[in-house]
């Protein structure tokens, strides 16, 4: 860290005051930690001073222990403290960001799997109010915003705007930052939330949405992050879904964004809806549903079975007038084939050809092209 020995005491409380603000409030615990374990090891390999080397052996002595996504989050706080505390910047070492990405080409991430549009109906409709009602509450806001389950757990009634036909749902407090506004419109779900919204006691002491639910009725107690986590799990078990585990907390975010682009929603129109800057994020939640898959297959074979290949006929029979059909024929037309003189001279029929029968197929496009303006003379 630059020495602050020569600034004045004042200056030097509110330089501390902006680096102690650098950090994410968030999870500045986390950074801390992982800054105290860079020391530690350092310490105990007897390191003197931070060099390219030192933090390549760092960072391998890791691969055993964690997955290459939980490294590149060390590294990400790593950087940042290093940066702050030692005036290092180790974005600048190629050779540890190169070893990062070698170890991280055969990761594959573990995502949530999605509900598709006909399980969320399907719970919608068969699941018992006086059970799931506020579990049906999240799937429908979570999947209509594309929500996360921390954003559904701290969700306020203050976020929530009933109009005659709609509701109007707002997230002001996001992961990255940026605000995002849904609207839900289908009649079915705006009654279960109103049906919930009303069974909220009146002497609530907090104005989270999502209070506890048993029994038809809601206590005073908000729902955690872990019980709205667990939501998309006891979903699938109540549909007999396989894995059902495997429907995790981002499941409502990722099953909305999904649906979203498998019916025919844009990029941008994505990257909105999520509340993403970065379109690569953004693609890695879209999931293809299985009937997708269907309609990309049924494209691709219907374009074979409706495509022939039409070979030119051999056959003279067309100067007699006797035409022989080429792929799949619908109708035939004659065309009379006028031979007229150059431009530069007076313009008159010299000879009409014998009518040219041709067969028309599926797919097939005639062209005719008429040079040097001339000019049919049908009485020839």
């Amino acid at each position: 860290m630059e020495s602050l020995s020569c600034t004045p005491p004042d200056i030097k409380e509110l330089a501390n005051k902006a680096l102690d603000n650098l950090l994410p409030t968030k999870s500045r615990a986390k950074y801390e930690k992982e800054y105290k374990n860079f020391t530690t090891w350092c310490d105990q390999n007897n390191v003197n001073s931070i060099t390219e080397n030192v933090v390549l052996a760092y960072f391998q002595n890791m691969t055993h222990l964690k997955k290459s996504s939980t490294m590149w989050s060390n590294y990400s706080m790593l950087k940042t403290c290093l940066n702050i505390n030692k005036n290092i910047d180790i974005s600048k070492f190629l050779k540890v960001t190169v070893f990062l990405k070698r170890i991280s080409k055969n990761y594959v991430p573990k995502k949530s799997k999605v509900l598709e549009f006909k399980h969320i109906e399907k719970f919608l409709v068969e699941a018992n109010d006086d059970r799931y009602l506020a579990m049906k509450n999240a799937l429908i806001i979570g999947y209509s915003g594309a929500c996360r389950r921390e954003e559904l757990m701290l969700l306020s009634i203050k976020d929530i705007e009933f109009k005659m036909d709609s509701i109007i749902v707002s997230i002001p407090k996001t992961k990255n930052n940026v605000p995002r506004v849904f609207v839900i419109t289908e009649l079915t779900w705006i009654n279960l939330i109103k049906k919930y919204y009303q069974l909220r006691p009146a002497h609530t002491p907090h104005d989270r949405y999502f209070l506890t639910y048993r029994e038809g009725k809601c206590s005073i107690l908000p729902i955690g992050i872990n019980k709205i986590g667990q939501m998309p799990k006891s979903i699938a078990t109540f549909l007999n879904l396989s894995n059902p585990e495997d429907y995790t907390g981002h499941c409502f975010r990722r099953s909305s964004v999904s649906e979203l682009a498998n019916r025919g929603g844009d990029l941008i129109t994505i990257k909105k809806h999520g509340g993403w800057k970065s379109s690569a994020v953004a693609e890695g939640y879209i999931d293809a549903t299985i009937t997708k898959k269907f309609e990309v297959a049924q494209k691709l074979s219907h374009h074979f079975a409706t495509s022939t290949v039409v070979k030119p006929s051999t056959s003279t029979d067309c100067e007699s007038g006797n035409s022989s059909s080429i792929g799949s024929t619908k109708a035939k037309e004659t065309f009379n084939v006028v031979e007229v003189q150059s431009e530069s001279e007076s313009t008159k029929t010299i000879k009409t050809l014998p009518g040219l029968p041709i067969s028309i197929g599926d797919n097939c496009t005639v062209t005719i092209k008429i040079y040097n303006n001339c000019t049919i003379d049908n009485n020839a």
